[in-house]
């Protein structure tokens, strides 16, 4: 399911506390794929949805804006 298609509340409902895996063909990160859980999401001051999800123990922040970010929901 691409990001883009979702609202910032419809987004916060289904993935916030979730184990959710990202995708993106982006140019700056080529065959970006990560899966943690989502912790957050809060919109940016260019508009963009942030979304922080930890990962391994880490804490990673990913930009709404990566080219064909997808999610797919784990558990």
């Amino acid at each position: 399911m691409f990001v883009d298609n979702y609202s910032y509340i419809d987004l916060c409902e289904k993935l916030i506390g979730k184990t959710v895996s990202f995708k993106s063909d982006c140019e700056f990160f080529p065959n970006f794929h990560i899966v943690g859980v989502v912790i957050s999401i809060k919109i940016a001051n260019n508009n963009e949805f942030i979304i922080t999800i930890i990962h391994n123990g880490k804490q990673y922040d990913i930009g709404s804006r990566m080219k064909n970010l997808t999610f797919e929901i784990m558990s």
